[in-house]
């Protein structure tokens, strides 16, 4: 019974479904596609962030965006030497991140003062103070025209070309493995525990002993260094940053991922990611639907709130709890009978 609890745990099944989608994905769908797909894996790395704050800390923010254009935009400058320094794309990506996970600690400072609704309405006030920057600064952020960026990542000789979606493809689920599996670790750490509490109810936690003003900049802090890394990746991904990448619209996506896919679940982030960026492609031939996508985005939440509130990550997790359940139980009935 332990052995098939094992082969049953979220991590070692997480592994098989990217290995799997690393061996069947590429060879199934086109490259222009596989691209879309691409893009998906980049927004659940910035939605993990999400999860972070919503679905372990019950803290709703709209900054993830924000701190994504801050990684995308710290790579454009960097690979341009736009301020007279050039970094390597890695480090690049990797500063980029950082970047973006210390101004999150010191806006966390500040914004973390604030509860509930007046948390989520500062958040949102961020996003139109830094979408505001990125249009208007030209000449850090390119203003209007945006940045173009023509250098490419490039790690042991081998570079990843824009035009070759297959080598981002293995290159991002390899990322999105390595953060759903840090994401799910901390759910089984203190700060997870943590959070757990103050989201359940941040007085008790108090009295429990849990210092709720730290935690919540903690969790903050490292949702917006997974959203920096997301922007890097997108940066090169891409080769272009426009400000228009980074405006409330898109900052509701995040939101819509994470609640349509599951706020407590790496399944969950990653199928919401895909199912958001991948669907508009094949209502491309439906103007009119096309048209009225962000009305359906709003009605699809509102339905998942109602009928499956943990996002179809939980109702799919019902069904294989009670199919482990029924396994497991078969095995131990073997065990029993030797």
């Amino acid at each position: 019974m332990k052995t098939m609890r094992k082969i049953f745990k979220p991590s070692v099944v997480l592994v098989l479904v990217c290995v799997l989608a690393m061996l069947i994905v590429p060879g199934s769908i086109n490259n222009y596609m596989l691209g879309v797909v691409n893009i998906g894996l980049i927004y659940a790395i910035a939605s993990f962030g999400l999860s972070i704050m919503l679905g372990m800390g019950g803290q709703v923010s709209f900054a993830g965006l924000t701190f994504m254009g801050v990684g995308c935009y710290f790579v454009g400058i960097a690979c341009t030497s736009r301020l007279g320094f050039y970094l390597h794309p890695i480090a690049a990506i990797l500063f980029g991140a950082i970047v973006a996970g210390v101004l999150a600690y010191l806006l966390g400072l500040i914004l973390m003062k604030l509860k509930g609704t007046y948390f989520t309405f500062a958040t949102i006030a961020l996003v139109q103070v830094a979408w505001s920057f990125y249009q208007n600064y030209a000449p850090l952020f390119g203003g209007a025209g945006g940045i173009s960026i023509s250098d490419e990542l490039r790690f042991g000789g081998f570079t990843f070309s824009r035009m070759d979606a297959v080598s981002w493809f293995y290159l991002l689920v390899v990322v999105v493995a390595l953060v759903a599996l840090f994401v799910e670790r901390i759910r089984a750490t203190k700060l997870g525990r943590s959070l757990a509490s103050v989201r359940d109810n941040d007085t008790a936690a108090l009295t429990l002993g849990v210092n709720v003003y730290k935690t919540k900049v903690i969790a903050f802090s490292i949702a917006g260094l997974l959203a920096g890394l997301a922007g890097g990746l997108y940066a090169l991904n891409i080769g272009f940053i426009s400000s228009d990448m980074f405006n409330y619209e898109r900052s509701t996506l995040v939101l819509i991922i994470t609640m349509i896919g599951g706020v407590n679940s790496a399944f969950g982030i990653i199928l919401g990611a895909l199912l958001i960026n991948v669907l508009p492609e094949f209502l491309r031939d439906f103007p009119t639907i096309s048209r009225y996508l962000q009305l359906i985005y709003g009605l699809a939440v509102i339905v998942m709130m109602i009928f499956m509130p943990m996002g179809l990550a939980g109702a799919v997790g019902d069904l294989w709890k009670k199919l482990v359940r029924k396994l497991t139980k078969g095995t131990a009935v073997k065990e029993v009978s030797k």
